[in-house]
């Protein structure tokens, strides 16, 4: 009896409406060798192959026709004024042919005899390939010329989107189709805020990294609104973030990321093609591939295993350049303020040094700045036994001293160096610092636990707590505070640690509506909000 291969019979199983018994594992994913890429990396022709293939990317773009291989050095020649051989042309771009860069046809078109016809003739256009890898060259030319930008105002769209996702999976059934269109707005969004932002923190931190380069006009002019438009990164950030983290949470909510994705899945239309991969291959492929990318954007606002999340860690980057900034305006105004200005003092002295005799800037030097001899030389004491008359010998006559002109030898000490300090053993220390940290950490989970069984509570119900509850209260407080109130009064917000949202409503008549709380160390008189504190999402 013949047996039905797997994939055939799973297949099989699917059409007639039954699951089959045993998913399909994915195939092993392939990481080939592309040649197309190489006329991109050779050493020596690499001028010539990209020059032709940009001929050929552009002419593909404005829809026209194959070129010969004198149509392709007419193009050459107008557009970079290079001169190429006929022949010499046509072997490198039948190399490029070779490497799966270009396509080419026989041309007949200009044969007027059958011996003509016979020729080796072809038309050249671009392929596929060449199309893809150009695209990327373009892309990677360009990186050099990119400035990033902090784009806090593309946080409103995105939480736009994630709203209108809880919105969808609410329905019965979902539109896979309008799923996938606000997914991939959200992929979008996200993707642009991070790659945006990642150049101009690279600037930024070069820039606080050698601000002995900065210019004093042209940072005077412009730090005014780079210190905007930081600020106005925080200030998105703050009044956005704990709503599109919610949001977030409650796309978890209404059924998980797999009811996203397998309504989206179940939307696409996938063709299992002679050779190719299976139907149910390409639905998990597709179902794996949504997965990750929603598990993407997560960890880049709530974090993931623990770790903080890159829209907290890019705020944390923010915050210490507004401090660098800051302190690079200070020193500026300290150096034009004092009435000796060291780098000018400096640059003045080797402008002196450059301009004196010969023979004569180095003791200049030296003597300006008071240096009397190498530290890292040193000389061992000599035997008073070894010098035949001391004091009078002279230098010339003298038996050579070994001299150390090394910093560190291993192995051997210099003369007259002393005993090294004991490294310190700070495993204890490091242990008891970890478990503290454990302590603190399981202590926080179950007061989380706590308050989220709670709901919502009012202060005056909490008459007495303990200096714990006491501490996380007023903290939480704080940071609700931090955020701007919405339209109802409601202030939202996440912990410093990202890992508990809270929502704080003010009473009606602050002044009047008033509770105590009372605490071992004291008490505390302050309105009776009403608080929600919760555990986010694992």
């Amino acid at each position: 009896m013949t047996e039905l291969p797997a994939e055939l019979l799973a297949d099989a199983l699917v059409a007639a409406g039954e699951a089959p018994a045993l998913a399909v594992p994915p195939l092993p994913e392939r990481l080939p060798a592309h040649a197309v890429l190489r006329y991109a990396i050779d050493d020596e022709l690499v001028d010539v192959y990209r020059r032709v293939m940009r001929v050929m990317w552009f002419e593909h773009q404005a829809f026209g026709l194959r070129l010969r291989p004198e149509q392709v050095a007419d193009r050459l020649r107008e557009r970079y004024g290079r001169e190429f051989d006929r022949e010499w042309l046509e072997q490198r771009l039948s190399t490029l042919v070779g490497w799966g860069a270009l396509e080419r046809d026989h041309d007949a078109g200009l044969a007027s005899s059958a011996t003509d016809w016979r020729r080796n003739r072809w038309v050249y256009d671009i392929s596929a390939a060449g199309q893809f890898t150009e695209r990327l060259l373009a892309q990677l030319d360009e990186l050099g010329e990119q400035y990033g930008r902090l784009e806090g105002d593309r946080l409103p769209a995105i939480l736009d989107a994630l709203r209108r996702l809880v919105t969808e999976l609410d329905a019965e059934p979902p539109d896979g189709t309008a799923l996938r269109t606000l997914l991939e707005h959200v992929f979008s969004q996200v993707a642009h805020l991070h790659e945006a932002a990642l150049p101009f923190m690279r600037e930024l931190g070069a820039l606080i990294r050698s601000p002995e380069r900065v210019d004093e006009q042209e940072f005077e002019a412009r730090k005014g609104a780079l210190l905007e438009h930081l600020q106005g990164f925080r200030e998105d950030r703050r009044r956005w973030s704990a709503d599109v983290l919610d949001t977030i949470d409650a796309v978890q909510d209404a059924g998980g990321v797999g009811r996203l994705v397998e309504a989206i899945v179940d939307a696409e239309e996938f063709v299992a093609m002679p050779g190719g991969a299976s139907v149910v291959v390409q639905r998990a492929r597709r179902t794996a591939e949504l997965a990750e990318r929603w598990d993407g954007v997560r960890a880049w606002f709530v974090g993931e295993g623990g770790s903080g999340s890159a829209l907290k860690a890019l705020d944390d980057h923010v915050v210490g350049a507004i401090r660098a900034l800051l302190g690079i305006a200070e020193r500026l105004i300290e150096r034009s303020s004092q009435r000796v200005d060291r780098v000018r003092v400096l640059l003045a002295l080797a402008g002196r040094a450059a301009a004196a005799p010969s023979g004569e800037p180095v003791a200049w030097v030296r003597g300006a700045l008071a240096i009397r001899s190498p530290r890292h030389v040193g000389a061992p004491e000599a035997d008073p036994g070894q010098v035949v008359d001391r004091g009078r010998t002279p230098w010339r006559d003298a038996p050579p001293a070994p001299v150390v002109t090394f910093l560190r030898r291993p192995g051997a000490a210099a003369p007259g160096r002393g005993r090294g300090t004991r490294v310190a053993d700070l495993t204890d220390g490091r242990r008891r610092v970890l478990e503290a940290r454990a302590r603190e950490r399981a202590e926080l989970d179950e007061l989380l636990r706590r308050f989220a069984a709670r709901g919502t509570v009012r202060l005056s119900t909490l008459s007495d707590v303990d200096e714990r509850e006491f501490t996380h209260l007023l903290r939480w407080i704080g940071r609700a505070y931090e955020a701007p109130a919405g339209s109802d009064g409601t202030r939202r917000a996440q912990s410093i640690d990202g890992r508990s949202a809270i929502v704080l409503r003010a009473p009606p008549d602050p002044l009047r509506e008033r509770t105590i709380l009372r605490a071992p160390h004291g008490r505390l008189d302050l309105p009776d909000y009403a608080i929600e504190v919760r555990a986010r999402c694992a």
